[in-house]
């Protein structure tokens, strides 16, 4: 029988015992593709550990990783591991004072970087890392680093590691390192993307991401058998912990750029049954396909759109059937009986017009996505209900999750039998889900809106050097997450917003910005939208315009412009991105008077990561605020 693991680095040996000889990883070498065994990968990592230890690294040290998507970076991870060292991730997007401030911070003795770019980042501020000794670059040349390296420090290549005859001296210490980790030992430092203040590092243990992967394997059953395709920053909580949970399943990991372009050749050529993804990717494949529609001629149009209907109202039918559909009051026996004959109706009737559709239109969509997906998985996001019941309609359900990197990270996550709209699904197995007040305590009915509080084997140790943010986040085991939210009468969570995020007006009101973004986002002119009016008499809001379509938008309505920024102060487009705000902020779309927005002010600087959003593509309310503030200003003058 084979024994539970009971390290991340457990799995990885687990899975090359048991399957050696099988293809662990795919990745584009130039026009070529090539692959790993998972036996391979277990070589390269133990020739890595050895070079490491040479070097000095020892068990509890803290090691930088300063890069993106790569088989290379699972290989450096798993080394760190292994040798019972704790791993600090960040993406390469980060700027230096961020970068000097994480590895000052987490007392990082070793960094790898991606680049030369990343070095000269980091070399300049050298003497404010007192602990950083060795510099390792991934990719690129030692000659390509433009600063001067400053005496004492040791500027290394990972090819010259992996090709380091010595790393086969140390072969028994590393085994005894490796062999001494315990459950409770940290694993890695992940800082938050900060976007109410400066990073806290969260610590989080073997057992804290070993327990996420098993409950996770329970919920999604995935197989040996199973192709998965990596689009999301790979140091991300998120994404790393699903990398984990298909060495645990023994599957295939091919590596792709998020953006569609890139995206949807490789979902072809690998034919992935699983991906992982957040809301703004689904965004980006739904956008592809509506463009190509709209380059169909006017019939295609025409059947595209009479079937997409079609399978909508089946979709709504087939939920109301199944008990998928949210409820937060109990309903009488009679009016569920009455809802489950009239969907089987309704149902019966549509279902020859929804099987044609699927056949000559959504088989043909799905097809370009690889066609044997078997369940794409969402997260990092509230997946927007039109994207929801798009893909739903096209016959594509998605597992939509929610987390937080201090759960590392899944809390809760739809399943195939557990598809209810408009929430996260239950929470995951052998975790526990509290909706209560700012104290803690538990509201006496978890379907009322409140505090969304989670205990399990999932929660972190803490913030890194930080008793003081730790303790106003735990207590009792429990964690207070900072969302809002409530429970159906069936136990699915429903996400309602960030409480930081709440906006008081001066007449009391408190008001969630998130849902109101959220259905004005659905609209294709609008590609970022941040609601603004703490403590003002009403609501008002920045806009970022998608430019290529508020472009086209302009020569289709005949507006003479000349650059994004003419668009931006064009007054018939201000009037016309507000007449489709106020057209869909209204009582009859479920939004209250005072939700209304007054005024708007269009920005024709799309948001960027690093800058005014996070990496996993939130927004950083507070530092859009400072970066717009004499806009805002104007807005409530």
């Amino acid at each position: 029988m084979t024994k539970k693991p009971q390290t991340i680095i457990d799995f990885i040996y687990q899975a090359a015992e048991q399957y050696p000889e099988k293809i662990y990883i795919k990745y584009k070498d130039g026009d070529n593709t090539k692959s790993f065994t998972y036996k391979e990968f277990v070589v390269m990592i133990e020739k890595l550990s050895g070079t490491l230890y040479g070097i000095g690294l020892r068990k509890g040290d803290k090691v930088g990783i300063v890069s993106d998507n790569s088989w290379k970076w699972m290989l450096i991870d798993q080394a760190i591991l292994s040798l019972g060292a704790a791993d600090v991730p960040r993406g390469s997007d980060s700027n230096s004072v961020e970068l000097v401030y994480i590895l000052k911070h987490s007392d990082s003795k070793i960094c790898f970087v991606e680049n030369a770019e990343q070095a000269d980042k980091i070399l300049p501020e050298i003497k404010e890392l007192e602990h950083l000794k060795t510099i390792i670059l991934i990719t690129d040349e030692i000659n390509n680093i433009k600063t001067k390296i400053p005496h004492g420090i040791e500027i290394l290549h990972l090819n010259d590691l992996l090709d380091n005859k010595n790393s086969d001296n140390h072969i028994e210490a590393v085994r005894s390192l490796r062999l001494s980790i315990k459950p409770d030992d940290l694993a890695t430092l992940i800082y938050t993307s900060g976007t109410t203040g400066i990073p806290k590092g969260v610590m989080l243990s073997h057992d804290n991401i070993v327990a996420d992967i098993e409950y996770m394997l329970m919920i999604l059953d995935p197989c040996e058998k199973d192709r998965w395709v990596s689009v999301l920053p790979i140091w991300h909580v998120y994404e790393r912990t699903v990398e984990y949970a298909v060495i645990a399943s023994y599957g295939l990991m091919a590596y792709s750029k998020p953006v569609a372009k890139q995206l949807l050749p490789v979902l072809s050529e690998i034919r992935p049954t699983w991906m992982v993804s957040v809301p703004r990717i689904w965004e980006s494949l739904y956008n592809g396909i509506m463009i190509q529609v709209k380059g169909g001629s006017t019939i295609k149009q025409l059947l595209f759109n009479t079937f997409l209907a079609i399978g909508l109202y089946h979709n709504r039918n087939w939920k109301e059937f199944m008990g998928m559909v949210a409820y937060f009051q109990k309903r009488s026996l009679l009016l569920r009986i009455w809802k489950k004959i009239s969907s089987l109706i309704l149902l019966i009737l549509v279902l020859p017009l929804d099987f044609i559709g699927n056949i000559l239109v959504f088989s043909k969509i799905r097809k370009k996505i690889g066609g044997k997906m078997k369940t794409p998985i969402s997260g990092g996001g509230k997946l927007p209900d039109y994207l929801d019941d798009f893909f739903n309609a096209i016959k594509i359900n998605i597992l939509e999750g929610y987390g937080m990197t201090e759960t590392s990270p899944v809390i809760c996550v739809r399943t195939n039998t557990t598809l209810v709209s408009k929430t996260v699904g239950r929470p995951i197995p052998h975790v526990e889900v509290m909706i209560g007040d700012e104290n803690f305590t538990p509201l006496q009915n978890q379907c009322e809106k409140g505090l969304i509080y989670v205990k399990g084997r999932i929660v972190m140790k803490g913030y890194y050097k930080d008793p003081e943010n730790t303790l106003k986040i735990l207590k009792n085991g429990w964690l207070n997450t900072g969302d809002l939210g409530r429970k159906t009468i069936s136990g699915e969570v429903q996400i309602l917003g960030r409480a930081k995020e709440t906006i008081v007006l001066t007449g009391g009101e408190n008001i969630e910005p998130s849902p109101i973004e959220e259905a004005l986002l659905e609209h294709p002119l609008i590609k970022n939208i941040m609601i603004v009016g703490q403590d003002q008499k009403y609501l008002a809001a920045l806009v970022i315009p998608d430019e290529e379509a508020i472009i086209q938008f302009t020569k289709d309505s005949g507006i003479p412009s000349s650059s994004i920024q003419d668009i931006c102060n064009n007054p018939i487009i201000i009037d016309a991105i507000h007449t489709i705000i106020k057209e869909r902020i209204t009582v009859k779309n479920g939004f209250k008077p005072y939700e209304n927005i007054k005024y708007i002010k269009l920005i024709p600087k799309q948001f960027e990561i690093g800058e005014e959003l996070t990496r996993s593509l939130k927004m950083k309310r507070n530092i859009i605020t400072e970066l717009y503030q004499k806009e805002i200003n104007q807005m409530f003058k």
